[in-house]
């Protein structure tokens, strides 16, 4: 990246005329940044230019008009567009608020600008510049077009002149839901562009965008990517759907839906998700006849679907596939990413949980051996599952317990006093930097979470206020 700038600080010197330009010319224009800059800054990013590669410049969009993209990357297995770039002239100028948004923040004018353009507000009405106002109202519908004519959900579209980078991140919930947020973008300038690398690349680079491999496989694919000389290990794992169920008009609650899957990992460390079931799994808690509450059976549930694909799995590669455990399993791609539902998975040591980056409250889970995330039960027991045990010892969590399902504040699918729920702050505060599934449910017992012993060192977990 920095070798970038240095080459455009050279083109063209102060006072110098812009080869690439018409005479007199001192600025680069559209084209010029692209050779300067956006060719360049696609190749660092692994995406491929020219005849044969997995970028398309100037794409031809059909709708009812022929519309251009500047830059289209695909995936080059499905040709599904993966990337979106609108390139604009190094001169033109970071967003712009006027009026009354004249003095607003960058990200807050964004956000505005977006709700104006999704509300299909007048141009002259916009918080931002009319200038901007185009600029979004265009992305936008290029990520409507592809999402609404051609069912493809784009998961990154940009927009920038050079100096800076505007990178939606979730662009389909930017632009098609009424839910904008400035957790949805990042903005980054020009002076920043080195320390934010990692940023740009873990957001627009083809491995992210579109690897070869895709988001999910049946088993009877699995012998067009894997071989039985290429298989190295597999993994017991679930797709995992977040659902905020229920009106809106009302207290909504969390609905968790599980789809068994088979993570197959091949010898170049390609990753594929083999899900047979297109039918999820809901979950939930069962009551034993004498009336106490239990997730057995839906644990046995997921069990016996997660063996039946294995069998399949077993059956396409014509070889004996045992599961390996978490500890085996290298790590999903280290990410500062935010979730595509607004909610950061934190920092564990390794990355066991995915977000699907097109899916908001979507994620993938590798859960070694067993078949789940959750156990049936915790696996020691422990009276701070209740919130007045806690405050008895003042380490409850909040004023109040969690005495219904929440979607917010914190995400708890499970409530006071049940087994897989916790409500010691102590146990919160440590694991704040470690959970991986805080995203999902953020209070839930970690003695009853699959994930305990990645998350936990034996020194650690001994410490923890749990059992006594």
């Amino acid at each position: 990246m920095a070798a970038i700038l240095a080459a455009i600080d050279r083109q063209p010197q102060a006072g110098a005329t812009n080869p690439y330009a018409g005479a007199g010319d001192e600025v680069f224009h559209e084209h010029d940044t692209r050779v300067f800059f956006f060719d360049r800054l696609m190749r660092l990013l692994g995406w491929e230019l020219g005849p044969g590669g997995n970028v398309a410049e100037e794409a031809r969009i059909k709708a009812d008009t022929t519309k251009f993209v500047d830059y289209l990357g695909v995936n080059a297995i499905t040709r599904a567009p993966a990337l979106i770039l609108e390139a604009k002239s190094w001169d033109k100028p970071n967003i712009t608020g006027k009026g009354r948004w004249r003095h607003e923040t960058k990200p807050n004018l964004i956000v505005a600008a977006v709700k104006h353009i999704n509300s299909d507000g007048p141009k002259d009405k916009s918080p931002v510049t009319g200038e901007w106002h185009d600029n979004l109202s265009q992305l936008a519908r290029y990520v409507r077009l592809f999402k609404e004519q051609h069912e493809h959900d784009v998961p990154c579209a940009v927009l920038s002149s050079g100096q800076w980078l505007l990178i939606f991140k979730t662009p389909v919930a930017t632009f098609c839901n009424s839910d904008v947020n400035d957790q949805q973008f990042c903005l980054i300038e020009r002076d920043d562009y080195v320390a934010q690398a990692h940023v740009i690349f873990e957001q627009m680079a083809r491995v992210k965008l579109a690897d070869t491999a895709p988001t999910r496989i049946r088993s009877t694919q699995l012998a067009n990517y894997v071989r039985a000389g290429s298989f190295t290990a597999a993994y017991h794992g679930l797709l995992i759907n977040y659902e905020a169920s229920g009106s809106p008009l009302f207290v909504q609650q969390p609905r968790i839906l599980v789809y068994p899957a088979i993570f197959v990992q091949r010898d170049d460390n390609a990753l594929f998700t083999v899900i047979d079931a297109e039918i999820p799994i809901v979950l939930q808690l069962s009551r034993t006849d004498d009336g106490e509450e239990t997730l057995a059976p839906h644990i046995n549930e997921v069990a016996a679907a997660a063996a039946k694909l294995l069998a399949s799995c077993t059956a396409e590669l014509a070889i004996p596939i045992q599961p390996s455990g978490l500890d085996e399993f290298p790590g999903f791609p280290e990410s500062s990413a935010v979730a595509a539902g607004g909610l950061a998975l934190g920092e564990p040591r390794k990355l066991l949980i995915q977000p699907v980056r097109t899916a908001p409250n979507n994620w993938l889970a590798v859960t070694g051996t067993l078949p789940h995330y959750l156990h049936e039960a915790p696996v020691l027991q422990c009276r701070f599952h209740a919130w007045s045990e806690c405050q008895v010892v003042h380490c409850s969590i909040g004023a109040n317990a969690v005495n219904s399902p929440s979607i917010d504040r914190p995400r708890a699918f499970f409530i006071d006093t049940k087994l897989h729920h916790c409500a010691h702050q102590t146990v919160a505060d440590r694991r704040a930097d470690r959970c991986h599934i805080k995203a999902i449910d953020a209070r839930t017992c970690c003695k009853a979470c699959a994930y305990h012993v990645s998350c936990w060192s034996t020194a650690e977990s001994l410490v923890l206020p749990c059992g006594t």
